[in-house]
């Protein structure tokens, strides 16, 4: 199979996977939101922050190490894993003991005893994350699908049932916990072309943070940057403001996250396999950046479009407040995918220097965005993240131009047939929204068909050739079968 092959091939498999559990969990999502609280998730929220810095100081940038290079050995793989599992059982002790310090430091005692059974999580998930590291290494991502998928069912039967029998907040918590350990269990039984080995040597440890390392910074002070404004609205603010806000960060990641997975997880190696070939890097690269701007253009559009009525039909008039939230961070999603492709580029070219400090730079230019939330609320400090992101981008973007000769302007340029579709696109319905009465089902169902009848018009007319690829590409699948 060519690279190109193994590429769609990828795709297709990753973003099946994104969609399927995309849809899974969002049906979940919406059966607990109904039964639990907003305090509920403005406790689990809290304690995010922590259980999220412990996972990357656990991965320690070993994932990213292992991709890149062109050849592991059973010894690379072996020794990542039984570090990654020392580091696991070191930092759930750190947790456990700071619990307490925690708990008071946000005036809430439930969230000891939270922390302390989330951050099992952290030793389940280091002994399955070698496998998803080798199955992405020579993309296959079907059997990554598979498995993603079958624990996201099993997880979310668990959770719905918990949180019918009334166990609150904790249907949530133990939603992962079953989540990780059964995707380690199908990990260890369906990937048998991995053949660990019990090896822990220290030179091979020593390599892969050489390079690892810089990933590991960039991804803890990423990690501070998505968690920070959950622990500035949580200490400022009460829990159900705190729970608002994550429900309408939730809506919107389910999409942005999704996208940005896959960007992530395919480019990466696809990427790195032809790091050295300058004018194939550089064509690959505009093609993802096109393509990945079109689709996450268009969906988070189209969830800004539709937030309120969605809102109201499946989580209910009492999470009306997590709306504007919702619209705003559209926003700041459709620009996270096309910074993680630029520091991708970073990474593929050997250069994680300047990955750590793009993403040191995008925390720098959080802080006003944080002030501005501390003084003027919620609203103040959502417009200044999508102000700080434009500037993150222009800058991360810039960089790309040194290693790859891809301007500002002709990534500005590949990337306005997408802005051009959607203006035009989504304008009219917008616009519609406002004149016409309806339920709010018949109104998600005008909004969607009048989107897409938009978007195939627009993108006929335009020859936009991202609509045109896609369009061919469902073409040939269709003949196909």
């Amino acid at each position: 199979m060519t690279l190109k092959s193994k590429t769609i091939s990828g795709f297709k498999w990753s973003l099946l996977d994104t969609v399927l559990r995309y849809f899974l969990t969002f049906f979940i999502g919406i059966i607990l939101a109904r039964i639990l609280s907003p305090s509920d998730y403005g406790l689990v929220g809290m304690s995010a922050i922590f259980i999220a810095i412990s996972r990357v100081f656990i991965d320690g940038g070993f994932s990213d190490a292992l991709i890149r290079k062109n050849y592991c050995t059973i010894d690379d793989y072996s020794s990542v894993l039984f570090f990654n599992i020392i580091l696991a059982f070191f930092f759930y002790i750190i947790l456990f003991f700071s619990s307490g310090s925690i708990s008071v430091f946000f005036n809430e005692p439930q969230l000891e005893n939270i922390i302390k059974i989330t951050g099992l999580g952290l030793i389940i998930g280091a002994t399955n994350s070698i496998h998803s590291i080798y199955l992405k290494k020579v993309l296959n991502f079907k059997l990554l699908a598979q498995i993603g998928f079958l624990s996201t069912i099993i997880s979310g039967l668990v959770s719905i049932l918990m949180a019918f029998c009334g166990f609150a907040f904790w249907s949530i918590i133990f939603s992962g916990l079953i989540q990780s350990l059964f995707s380690s269990i199908l990990f260890w039984v369906k990937n048998k072309e991995l053949k660990i080995k019990i090896s822990l040597k220290k030179i091979i440890i020593k390599e892969h943070f050489g390079f690892g390392s810089k990933i590991m910074l960039g991804s803890l002070v990423h990690v501070i940057y998505n968690n920070m404004y959950f622990a500035l609205v949580g200490k400022i603010f009460n829990t159900s403001m705190l729970g608002y806000y994550t429900r309408a960060d939730n809506f919107q990641k389910l999409v942005s996250d999704n996208i940005d997975i896959v960007v992530r997880q395919v480019t990466y190696p696809v990427l790195s396999q032809i790091q050295n070939e300058e004018n194939r890097l550089k064509s690959t690269y505009k093609m993802m950046i096109r393509l990945t701007s079109f689709i996450s253009f268009v969906l988070l559009m189209g969830l800004f479009v539709v937030s309120k009525p969605l809102i109201l039909i499946l989580i209910g008039e009492k999470w009306l407040p997590s709306v504007p939230y919702l619209q705003l961070l559209c926003f700041t999603g459709m620009l996270m995918p096309i910074i993680s492709i630029n520091t991708n580029i970073l990474n593929v070219k050997g250069r994680s220097d300047l990955s750590l400090k793009m993403t040191m730079l995008k925390v720098f230019l959080a802080i006003p965005s944080i002030i501005l939330g501390y003084h003027y609320g919620i609203f103040s400090m959502i417009w200044g993240m999508i102000i700080s992101l434009i500037i993150t981008y222009i800058i991360v973007a810039y960089f790309t131009n040194t290693l790859l000769n891809y301007s500002i302007k002709e990534q500005i340029f590949d990337v306005l047939p997408a802005v051009k579709i959607i203006v035009l696109s989504f304008s009219p319905v917008v616009v519609i929204n406002h004149y016409i009465w309806l339920n709010n089902i018949l109104l998600i169902i005008v909004d969607f068909m009048l989107s897409i009848l938009f978007i195939i018009f627009f993108g006929e007319i335009l020859k936009n050739k991202e609509y045109l690829f896609i369009r061919d590409h469902i073409k040939s699948i269709i003949n196909k079968k």
